[in-house]
């Protein structure tokens, strides 16, 4: 089973659990900061998920077997957030990650055979590499210029 997070729209958690034959979107509001709370309850809730048994990695009994962030687009600290979640549940479990555009999620399923891809394919991540955030337009951070 894999992870989609998709934090590009504002105040809305795009998270999603599936694997090659189904798959399993949820939607919730909030600020970024609950994204943590929302993986738990949907990997809780999920048939997927088999009440919170994905939460440990395929190689100790879990399902999770790998992790895909949308980057490109949203708030500048939304794609922070998604891709360091996605960046500590991959170190911790061991797993892969993947970043994609925010137009590649309706063939998220498709997209699983990345994951099988050689390490040094561009946009694949395997065990031991991390996602770095990629934005939509300049940061804008501290006092506006005059």
């Amino acid at each position: 089973m894999y992870l989609l997070i998709d934090m590009s729209e504002q105040d809305k958690i795009h998270l999603a659990v599936f694997d090659k034959i189904q798959i399993e979107h949820k939607y919730y509001t909030g600020r970024n900061r609950k994204l943590l709370v929302c993986i738990d309850k949907l990997l809780k809730s999920s048939p997927l998920g088999k009440g919170g048994a994905a939460r440990l990695p395929a190689r100790q009994g879990g399902l999770l077997s790998g992790i895909m962030v949308a980057v490109g687009t949203g708030s500048f600290t939304s794609t922070r957030v998604a891709c360091v979640v996605a960046n500590t549940f991959a170190y911790t479990l061991q797993i892969p990650l993947l970043a994609i555009k925010k137009e590649e999620i309706v063939k998220v399923q498709k997209l699983i055979k990345k994951f099988e891809a050689c390490p040094a394919k561009p946009g694949g991540r395997r065990r031991g590499q991390y996602l770095s955030a990629t934005y939509s337009g300049e940061p804008n951070l501290g006092p506006a210029k005059k």
